[in-house]
């Protein structure tokens, strides 16, 4: 191990490196840049490594960080090492993630350097020193050690992914890597809570709760269900007093083989039982109870947690994490909190649901969102050629052409009828997305297993080459087992590859595709125009599923769209070259997240 301590000696390594790949990796005393420094990186690059001390070094990494704006360095969890660039003054050192070129050839996942070289190189990593000091002034050689390590570690698996890619993987490698910088915006800025009208919402949640509880306390007493929280008490509960025939068709868990209690499964078995006892007061505690299941949700995951992460921020922001490439397919997860749970307003009882009217713009800004429209039906129509899903996602209407075969004529989506079976159709296009089968879409449809056979056949007539691209997927699967994605990646399938996710991935995959390059091409309009003295308080602050989310002035809210717009237009057309244009994106300006005209 080579131990450096001077800049002039650092230049003599990075010269051996010669602009080439090599692997880094650093220690710091904090996780944030604003909270610490970076003590030591270690890099290795096959043949020449080295660990630097930036203690001795005058200006410490600060003043070496532009020292390494030439070549590629390959890093696991980019996202933090180029933090450290970017608050150092050269965010456009080049960190290549290692664990994004995993999941370009194996698909998405979330794991640590630690588990991968277990599961990939077979050997087990000593993290003992990971949580020492790395701040004292005299570090021991265990601590060296184990920083040194971690770079030749990086370099082993980086090789052994690298050795298995193609050209086409190495573009998808890109695309991933591609996404941090914006990412970072976006975890930066945060989204400003109002947090005294989120108090109150969350009292209102509250006195529901209440309410839901006194609706359930009047049809079933303490002795029956001590714990209303209790799913296995509600199962035992409904097994006792329902009629064999509902219990036998009610959907169970696969844990514990126990009555199922989610929302949706109360409101289905509510339904089912409403048609065969009109008026029955079961059915009004079916539907009791999963109000107050969805209440409770709304509590538990945006009622205190999202008060207590504002009120720890000094500007009530929440800032997440968003964690690139977390999904199987790649798509995002969001965490601390998951902002992508957030529902669209009015979907629980009315106004008291309104969680997204809880973040609001700073005074004297808007925000500016843009939402890819359809874009899992579009994308599925272009990858299967499926020129009628097209038109109709284009021209006409996917979801109103399955809600008139549903109601048996055609319907008025202006009207409220009208829009609640147009929204009942959904579940007929992307239950066959999911790769549903009639069985499944008759739970979620609440209708029979007969009918749901005919929804699926119409689907299937109308939109043939759609409905037969899962199985051009599941046979490339069956044959490779692997199935290869419009950005050049492919996805693992496993030796038994199952229909549901060759129908789902390839389509989930595109669309993620083109939101990467729709963050990526933003991220780059916005970092010119403010280097150009245009749109200088602009910022990413979010993306929930398929929309992009910014801050900005007031006066440049109107010009911030329009960039939006062309930016992501342009996204789509770079993963779907030629591909119509027409009804892509909808969204608008407003003063919160729910307020956007």
């Amino acid at each position: 191990m080579h131990l450096i301590t001077t800049q002039a000696a650092l230049a003599e390594y990075l010269a051996l490196v010669n602009d080439g790949m090599c692997a880094l990796d650093f220690e710091t005393t904090s996780l944030r840049p604003a909270d610490g420094k970076v003590r030591l990186v270690s890099l290795y690059n096959g043949q020449h490594g080295a660990l630097v001390d930036f203690d001795p070094i005058p200006g410490g990494f600060r003043a070496c960080a532009s020292m390494f704006e030439q070549g590629e360095w390959i890093v696991f969890n980019a996202g933090f090492e180029l933090r450290w660039f970017i608050a150092a003054g050269s965010p456009e050192v080049a960190c290549r993630d290692v664990g994004y070129l995993r999941r370009a050839i194996m698909g998405g996942g979330q794991y640590a350097l630690k588990q991968l070289i277990a599961w990939d190189l077979g050997r087990e990593m000593d993290k003992t020193e990971q949580a020492s000091n790395w701040a004292d002034p005299d570090l021991t050689d265990s601590q060296l050690e184990y920083a040194y390590n971690d770079a030749l570690e990086t370099w082993d698996l980086f090789q052994h992914w690298y050795d298995r890619a193609d050209q086409d993987h190495l573009k998808a490698w890109q695309m991933l890597d591609d996404m941090v910088p914006p990412v970072i915006e976006m975890e930066e800025a945060g989204m400003l809570l109002d947090t005294h009208r989120h108090d109150r919402l969350i009292g209102e949640w509250t006195r529901i709760q209440h309410k839901k509880v006194a609706e359930i306390s009047e049809t079933v007493g303490s002795d029956d269900v001590a714990n209303i929280r209790s799913d296995a008490q509600w199962s035992d509960y409904f097994s006792r007093i329902l009629p064999d025939h509902v219990v036998g068709s009610w959907p169970r868990t696969e844990k514990t083989g126990q009555l199922s209690m989610t929302g949706e499964v109360l409101r289905s078995v509510a339904a089912q039982f409403e048609v065969e006892h009109p008026g029955n007061p079961l059915t009004s505690l079916l539907d009791a109870l999963a109000a107050y299941k969805k209440v409770s949700k709304y509590i538990s995951s945006f009622g205190d947690s999202l008060l207590q992460k504002a009120y720890a921020s000094p500007d009530q922001r929440v800032r997440a994490r968003y964690n690139i490439a977390a999904a199987k397919t790649c798509r995002f997860s969001c965490s601390s909190p998951n902002l992508q749970q957030v529902p669209r307003d009015n979907e629980l009882l009315g106004e008291a649901t309104s969680v997204r009217s809880s973040f609001i713009a700073a005074e004297g800004c808007r925000l500016v969102s843009f939402d890819y429209s359809g874009i899992e039906l579009r994308v599925l129509a272009l990858l299967a050629e499926d020129d009628q899903l097209l038109e109709d996602m284009v021209e006409g209407d996917v979801h109103a052409e399955v809600a008139a075969v549903i109601a048996g004529h055609s319907i008025d989506k202006s009207t409220p009828e009208g829009k609640k079976a147009r929204t009942a159709a959904k579940g007929v296009s992307f239950g066959i997305i999911y790769g549903s089968g009639a069985s499944g879409l008759a739970v979620n449809m609440r209708t029979t297993v007969e009918k749901a056979e005919e929804y699926i056949a119409f689907w299937a007539d109308r939109y043939s080459n759609a409905f037969d691209y899962r199985n051009k997927m599941m046979d490339e699967a069956s044959r490779t087992r692997y199935i290869r994605c419009v950005d050049g990646g492919t996805i693992y399938m496993g030796k038994k590859p199952d229909l549901p996710k060759c129908a789902n991935y390839p389509v989930q995959r595109a669309a993620l595709s083109v939101m990467a390059r729709a963050l990526i091409r933003h991220k780059n309009t916005l970092d010119h125009t403010r280097s150009c003295g245009q749109q200088t308080h602009t910022k990413m602050i979010s993306t929930i599923h398929d929309a992009i989310i910014d801050e900005t002035l007031l006066a440049d809210a109107g010009s911030c769209l329009s960039l939006m717009e062309r930016d992501m237009t342009e996204a789509y057309l770079d993963i779907f070259p030629a591909a119509p244009t027409e009804r892509l994106v909808e969204g608008g300006v407003g003063t919160s997240w729910a307020n956007l005209e």
